[in-house]
């Protein structure tokens, strides 16, 4: 007798150990469900890792963009209340250099700037120097008697500068009240075009505290308004040690307002080195940064609050899961049966899923026919054309430059400009039995049986020039305004054996049309 062949010996093996392709498929079934609740808990923690840093960036983001409006508002504050105060010496400057500084004017002029001062709650004072310095006139009543301020820094750049323009200077103790001040100067000339003096507003750092004050900041937020020589005019919280302070060597000036004149960041602190998330922006029209900071700690208080709740839950629910795994795994001889009824159920669903899918052949934007209903649709219409001997056409319709429109006005305004092109193209076919369908992201059709090229054109034509009309605004566009490319096919028994000829045919046509500069239909060659 020979040797048993391998076939046999196998055949032989199984009937001795009937019982070894169950316990082998038993323990790759235990085996797999343990990977499978590995991989579970894995890619739950790497989505809640995701979710937390997404949430994180998210938190950021809100607070920079909360800062750059408050630097926006906050620069809009300083620059009207300056503008109120520069305005009321330029006309006080106009009056001096055609009026003089007669002594026989100085009482006049003493209620003039006491009768403007109190039209500004911000203004501390209004006073006019003279070329040496010496008091001529103020709106607080104070006796100048002998005062000179020659030795003020913005009495010596009027001194030294020509310039016409408004001049703020450093903040200053007033000397007549002994509080914190803001100056806004302007020049006096003679008529010669000499240094005559000059005109001074200032303005009360209490006026611009009082409103910082009021904005929550956190414990540790900053607010600043920042000369565009780098020193500190006022800062909240106030320290009078800080005032004049120079930034020069901070990253507001090193690496912000070297790029962009306005912006978010995060950055550390020149000064205490806090780590902030911080909004700057320069005043209109004056020398002058308004930067506003919140403590970045403060800014991811509520994020670690979120993320230690949400990490809590995970646990909970590793924890459930890895209960739940383990006994599911003692029972996994139970399962082949529910397994079974399961596979079952599947196909039942998906013989539903499949006839939910012949029903839905409708585009949920736009309301017009989808993909699935147009296929089926010129498929059909071709057969009866080659049956009946009648003609049928097919418009490939694009939004020209419809990329451009999304990434200026956003992919809602984008949805909306489609949905006014498809109810465009629906008000433009009139006839029951043509079909207009969204093809594709941009793209639509209109399969018009019965009609041949030239007819074809006309209705292009026709929805063409009403988008056009439309004059649905798109500023990425040369035209101005969003517009369509139409590419026009009639269907040629001869050539075109399947609905994919035809769609080529018609794509080519509007591959021309774009290529030919858009907004224009062009009929298939």
């Amino acid at each position: 007798m020979g040797h048993p062949s391998i076939k046999d010996r196998i055949e032989n093996t199984v009937v001795a150990a009937p019982w070894l392709p169950d316990l082998v498929e038993s323990r790759f079934r235990v085996r797999h469900a343990v990977l499978l609740l590995v991989a579970v808990c894995l890619s739950m923690t790497a989505i809640a890792t995701w979710e937390a840093w997404n949430s994180r960036q998210y938190h950021l983001h809100d607070k920079e963009v909360a800062m750059s409006n408050l630097a926006q508002t906050l620069a809009s504050q300083a620059r009207a209340s300056i503008k109120q105060a520069d305005t009321l010496l330029f006309t006080l400057v106009d009056r001096l250099e055609n009026d003089g500084m007669d002594p026989a004017r100085i009482p006049r002029l003493q209620r003039l700037l006491s009768a403007q001062r109190s039209e500004l709650p911000q203004l501390h004072g209004l006073f006019v120097f003279d070329e040496e310095g010496r008091w001529v006139a103020n709106s607080n009543g104070t006796d100048v008697q002998g005062a000179n301020n020659s030795d003020r820094e913005y009495f010596a750049f009027h001194r030294d500068h020509p310039d016409r323009g408004p001049h703020i200077g450093p903040s200053i103790k007033s000397r007549s009240s002994g509080e914190w001040i803001m100056t806004v100067s302007r020049r006096i000339n003679h008529p010669d075009g000499r240094f005559a003096g000059v005109a001074l507003a200032t303005i009360y750092l209490s006026h611009f505290l009082e409103l910082y004050d009021s904005i929550d900041m956190g414990s540790n937020g900053v607010i600043n308004l920042i000369a565009d020589d780098a020193s500190i005019i006022v800062r909240r919280p106030f320290k009078e040690s800080e005032v004049g302070t120079s930034l020069a060597n901070g990253p507001l000036f090193t690496q912000l307002l070297p790029g962009a004149s306005y912006g978010t960041a995060t950055v550390k602190s020149y000064l205490d080195g806090v780590e902030r998330v911080v909004g700057y922006r320069r005043v209109e029209g004056y020398p002058l940064i308004v930067f506003v900071a919140l403590d970045k700690e403060d800014v991811l208080a509520g994020w670690r609050q979120e993320t230690a709740l949400s990490a809590g839950i995970l646990l909970l629910l590793l924890m459930f899961l890895g209960g739940l795994g383990y006994r599911l795994i003692r029972f996994m001889k139970q399962q082949s049966h529910i397994q079974s009824v399961l596979l079952d159920a599947r196909e039942k669903l998906i013989e539903v899923n499949r006839s939910l899918e012949l029903l839905a052949l409708e585009d949920a934007l736009t309301g017009l026919s989808n993909r699935r209903q147009f296929d089926l649709f010129i498929l059909a219409e071709m057969g009866r054309a080659r049956r009946t001997q009648t003609h049928l056409a097919l418009l490939m319709i694009d939004v020209d430059h419809f990329k451009n429109f999304n990434d200026r006005y956003g992919h809602v305004a984008g949805d909306e400009c489609l949905r006014n092109i498809s109810a465009i193209i629906q008000d433009n076919i009139k006839r029951p039995g043509d079909l207009p369908a969204r093809y594709g992201g941009e793209e639509f059709t209109v399969v018009l049986p019965g009609t041949d090229y030239v007819g074809a054109f006309l209705v292009a034509e026709k929805i063409r020039r009403a988008v056009q009309q439309a004059n649905i605004e798109h500023k990425e566009s040369p035209e101005g305004m969003v517009t369509v490319s139409v590419g026009v096919c009639a269907y040629d028994m001869a050539s075109q054996h399947s609905p994919d000829d035809l769609i080529g045919a018609a794509d080519k046509a509007l591959y021309v049309a774009k290529a030919s500069g858009r907004n224009m239909s062009v009929i298939a060659n």
